[in-house]
Parts: C-alpha cells; structure tokens; sequence
C-alpha cells in the first residue's frame, strides 16, 4: 500500500505565506532600526543638555566661592542639590580638584570616593561631554572644570542623565509604532492577497510543476515533430522557431528574436510569413530551391499582441514526383490515342488492299511516313539530346490530339549535355508545354513554339566554345497571363484554372520550373505578347546550394 501523497500548498499560498514572513521581517527591522535611531537622538540632545547644565552649575558664584575654601560636603549639598532639581538631571556631582565626591545629593553613597570620568591627564582640564558608568549605570555625562576667581582648578561639576533602557523606549514608542506598523501591516497583507491572486491568474490557475511539465511537453513537441514551426508577431519579431523549421528555411540558431526580415529569407517567405489570408490552405512558397507546404493561423494571446504560427511541409520531391506522374498518365493517353490512331489507319490500308487498289494504299501508306518522318527530322536535327527530343516529338502528338499545333522554332539548337541538366530540361519544358497547351485550348488558334537554344561563352585560346546555359523559351497564342495573377504566377498553388476542375497537380507547374531554374542559378520569367512567353534559363554548372 502506498503511502498517501503529500500535500503540497499552493502557488498562491507560498506566494502568500512569503511575502507576510517577508512584511514581519522589514516590521521588526524597521522597528529596531526606529527604536536605535530615536536612543541616538536621545543621547546627542541629552549631552547637550548635560554640558550646558555642568556649565552654569559651574559657574554659579556660591559653588565657586565653597570649593576655593576647602568646604565640608554637606556645605555643599544643599546648593547641589538646588541646582539638580531645578535643572532636572539624574545626577548632579561636585568633586575637588583630586577628583573626590564632595556633593552627590542623588546618591549619597559617592561622597568621599574618588570619581573618574572622561579622559585623564593633559586632557581632563577641559569640558568634556560622552557616554560613563556611574556606580555601574550607564550614563550620558558632561564634565566641566570649576576654576577659582585667580584661574586655579578647585573642582569639577559632573552632570548626567541615565540610558533609557531599551523596554522603556519601546514602551513610550509603542502607540505611534504600533499604528505604523498595524497599518503597514495590514496594506503589506492586502497587497500580498492581491499580488498572489494576480499571479494566479496570469499563470491560469496552474501550479509551478503543472507549468514545468506543459513546458517540456512543448519544448518535446515543437522538437520532436517533422514539420517546421514558425510564430511571428506584429512587430515582425520571430517568436519562435523549431528545428525543422531551422532546417526548411535555412535560419540562423539566434533567429528566435531577431526580424523576419533579418534573417536572410528570400523577400517572398517573408511576406508570406509575416501575413495571414484567410482561408489560404496548403499555400505553396518556393524558398532557396526547396518547396515548402505551409498553413497558418492567427493566434491572440490574451495578454500579448497577435502573433501568425505557420507549420511548414517539404513537398520538393512529391510535388516533382505527382507532376512527372500527371505528365505519365497523359503520355499514356498520348500513346493510348496514337495506338487508336494507328489501328484506324491499319484498317484503312487492309481495306484499300482488300478492294484492290494497292496505288491508293501505297500512297496514303507514303503520306503518313512522310509526316511522321518529317516532324522526327525535324527535332531530331535541331536538338541532339535524346531525353529533350523524345519529349518534343511526345508533346507535339499531344498537342495534336488535343488539337493544338506545337512547332519548334527554326533557330533552336541544343547539343549533348549531361544526365543532370537534361533532368531539369526535361522538367522544366515538359511543365511549360503543358502550360501552354492547355492555356490555347479553349481558343480558335492553337499555336505553341517552342524555342530551344543553347547559349556559349568564348573560350581561352584556340578551343572552342564552351556551353555556359541553356535559354527555354514556350510561347502561345493563348489569352496570356491575367492581370491579377502577374504577381504570384510563380507562387506554388497558383492557377487560373476553376478549383473545381484543376485537379491537385495544377498549380504547382510554374512553381516548379522557377524551383529548377532557381536551384541551378537560372531564373524564370515571362510576359505577354499576343499571348504568354514564359522563358527558362539553366546555368550548364548548378550552382551551390547555400
């Protein structure tokens, strides 16, 4: 059996109980501190007192006149004591010039001994004023030499008031202390109560271990999932960061509390991170060659200014890998078509042979060899990469089917190139013909060029030149692009096809011919000029990715 679990006291009341320990601790402090000020006080204005009394004592004739003579003490007390009762001190003592008690009229018992008080010596010829024990009793004391009419010392005059105990300072403090103090204790409660309650709501009814363990779930959360995490507020501050979003968009490990745009961001992810449009879902953003998915959410913290907590998602390689997949399936139909074409034409020679006219079947046999064999000449002399050749003869069938009539222009030409730049030309031609065709469909011309062209540099010497990029050019005669859109065209999810009908591959074409283009170093762009040109530049060396 267990044992029960202990109880522990709240936030509030740790909070609490704190904070009056706290109060009773700076009460008794102050009330010490009060207490030492005011016996200071006391014991500076009573040896001014003191010194002034032993003075005129002192200097009364009588007393001068008696200790010229050598007198009996009791000619002295009555006089002393005169003197003590009307000035109002404890003590009141008169000693000759040895220091004997000649007159103690408050206690007796000193006359007859010796009395020494202040200092000795060269120094006990003058006024002197401070702190003494008389028969043991602490004292403020002042002392001052009697001197006789030819300016011999005859005695001394000593004059005190005993300490105040420290009970009997409490005792005439305590009614203005104990009201001070009642009511700083009752304002130090008040705003311990309040102090308390305000932190509890701020940390929302939680104790400190229930905060602990919801921090470390968070902090195991943000760094645990895949997905980027990113929170800007409306100081365009980053609030937060976790290390996938560090990995997708390439941040600094001091981004946290640094400017979005202070971070090194393409200028695009920045504005997209900085703002939030409602009812944007999957928003696409091509950042330093890679593409992200993201959503995001506005967030209002009851206690802080607003903040856009985006998630981030890296779809590069499945948004390649769905488009090459879309442009499959319409191979495949292309191919589909092409089979049904060239069955139809079988059965045309098969019945020209079976009624008997072998001229009729030989010509149209010469007809569609002619064709097929001009449009692969055609390509094949202008463009010698086999995997870009082979794409252009398989778009220009498309384009057919579709009714739609792609040619490439006169002045193309492209050499060999490597496995590399061949992907991306591949990609990035396939994503633009596509484009095209589909941008002239709904049009009367349907007119696609495509200009190919392979750009060199000089090189030192006798060599020859050297390949430096390669310049992808699809025009149309399609409506071009619309105005609304000139600014986002190549934004990932953008289409001005209807939602309803672009299927999920749509709007990530262009998006992806920037990231290829971008990725080697190129750049894409486009214009309108009786219909769209989008132009493509890939650099023969990919450049670093930083």
């Amino acid at each position: 059996m267990q044992p029960p679990a202990r109880s522990r006291l709240s936030l509030t009341r740790q909070l609490l109980i704190f904070q009056l320990c706290l109060i009773a601790i700076v009460l008794v402090a102050v009330t010490a501190i009060t207490l030492e000020q005011t016996r200071g006080i006391f014991a500076s204005g009573q040896m001014r007192r003191m010194l002034t009394v032993a003075e005129y004592s002192a200097a009364v004739p009588l007393v001068r006149s008696l200790l010229s003579e050598a007198p009996h003490p009791q000619q002295l007390a009555a006089p002393v004591e005169a003197l003590r009762t009307t000035s109002g001190v404890d003590q009141l003592i008169v000693t000759d010039a040895s220091g004997r008690v000649l007159a103690s009229p408050a206690d007796p018992r000193l006359v007859g001994s010796t009395l020494a008080v202040g200092p000795t010596g060269a120094d006990s010829q003058g006024a002197w004023s401070g702190s003494a024990d008389i028969d043991m009793v602490g004292h403020i004391v002042a002392r001052v030499p009697v001197l006789s009419n030819a300016g011999r010392l005859v005695g001394t005059v000593i004059a005190a008031r005993e300490f105040r105990p420290f009970v009997g300072l409490l005792t005439d403090a305590a009614p203005n202390l104990l009201t001070y103090l009642g009511v700083a204790g009752v304002l130090g409660t008040a705003g311990s109560m309040w102090l308390a309650a305000r932190v509890k709501r701020q940390t929302l009814g939680l104790e400190p271990d229930q905060i602990a363990k919801l921090v470390e779930h968070r902090e195991a959360m943000l760094h645990g999932i895949r997905e980027g995490v990113v929170s800007v507020d409306t100081d365009d501050l980053i609030t937060l960061a976790n290390d996938s979003a560090r990995t997708l968009l390439n941040l600094p490990a001091d981004a946290v509390g640094r400017r979005i745009d202070d971070v090194g961001l393409d200028p695009e992810a920045v504005r997209v991170l900085r703002g939030h449009r409602a009812g944007d879902v999957d928003t696409g953003l091509v950042n330093r060659g890679m593409l992200l998915v993201l959503n995001q959410t506005t967030i209002h913290p009851p206690r802080s200014t607003p903040e856009v907590v985006t998630t981030l998602r890296d779809r590069t390689e499945l948004v390649t890998l769905q488009h090459d997949l879309g442009s499959s399936m319409q191979a495949t139909d292309t191919l589909r078509a092409q089979t049904h074409d060239f069955a139809n034409r079988l059965h045309t020679v098969s019945m020209l042979i079976q009624l008997g006219d072998t001229d009729a079947a030989v010509d149209y046999i010469d007809a569609v060899s002619r064709d097929r064999s001009q449009l692969d000449s055609t390509v094949l002399t202008r463009i010698n990469e086999p995997a870009v050749a082979a794409l252009l003869i398989a778009k220009t069938s498309l384009a057919r089917e579709r009714g739609a009539d792609l040619t490439l222009s006169a002045e193309s030409s492209l050499p060999r190139v490597d496995e590399t730049l061949s992907m991306d030309l591949v990609t990035v031609i396939g994503n633009l013909v596509d484009n095209a065709i589909d941008a002239v469909t709904a049009t009367e011309t349907r007119l696609v060029e495509v200009d190919i062209r392979a750009v060199t540099t000089e090189a030192d010497g006798p060599s020859p030149a050297l390949l430096s990029e390669v310049r992808v050019s699809v025009r149309d005669s399609g409506p071009g692009v619309d105005a609304t859109l000139t600014d986002h065209v190549f934004e990932a999810g953008v289409t001005s096809k209807p939602r309803a009908g672009a299927g999920a591959d749509h709007g990530f074409g262009l998006a992806i011919v920037r990231l290829v283009a971008t990725r080697r170093g190129g750049q894409a762009a486009f214009r309108n000029d009786d219909g769209a040109v989008f132009t493509a530049t890939l650099p023969v060396k990919a450049a670093a990715h930083v």
